[in-house]
């Protein structure tokens, strides 16, 4: 068991092979848990970015329909260069 002191500035320093068994980096995340006069501290794994799946995707796909027509690629290019036009106009 190692030890270490807590600094003036409420600071720990984790010892450098537990760092290493643990796989602690800078900017690596801990929870940190009370259990009774204990002080518990954990890894924090970040959770890794994927894409959904086509199924996902399918699965929320036209979720906020309002009931109006789509537009083709063609009427939203139409309609956001009006939009600029009349708004740089001014």
């Amino acid at each position: 068991m190692e030890t270490t002191r807590v600094s003036s500035k409420g600071q720990v320093v984790i010892p450098k092979s537990v760092r290493d068994r643990l796989d602690l980096r800078p900017g690596s995340d801990l929870s940190v848990e009370v259990r009774g006069d204990a002080m518990v501290l954990r890894r924090v794994k970040k959770k890794e970015l994927r894409l959904p799946t086509p199924e996902e995707v399918a699965a929320v796909a036209g979720c906020l329909d309002d009931g109006r027509p789509l537009l083709t690629p063609e009427e939203e290019d139409a309609a956001v260069a009006a939009h600029f036009r009349k708004e740089w106009s001014r």
